[in-house]
């Protein structure tokens, strides 16, 4: 499944979608213009956030990038645990349904 088909598809209004800056500027220059163009791309919904020592902190312990976390309304993690995983369209639906 592809992160932006899900959104097109009626996804925002199930998830709202976090990325993390993680590596932008850390092997070579940073680029906002990039990033936003990039963004865009999949969906425009997807909010950036930069990395910073709260952040790393609170995704640690972060092993691969990209990853993927999906946090309850009262943001504790439901699924992710830092590591490089697929969600298939099914596989994400259940842990979207699981979710009160």
């Amino acid at each position: 499944m592809q992160l932006s088909d899900f959104l097109q598809n009626g996804g925002t209004e199930r998830v709202n979608v976090v990325a993390v800056s993680w590596t932008e500027g850390r092997y070579g220059d940073a680029s906002p213009g990039r990033l936003r163009s990039m963004v865009r791309t999949f969906h425009p919904a997807i909010r950036v956030i930069s990395a910073s020592p709260k952040v790393e902190k609170d995704f640690s312990p972060l092993v691969y990038v990209p990853s993927s976390f999906i946090f309850d309304r009262q943001g504790k993690v439901v699924h992710g645990d830092g590591t490089r995983e697929y969600l298939g369209t099914r596989r994400l639906t259940k842990i979207l349904d699981s979710i009160k």
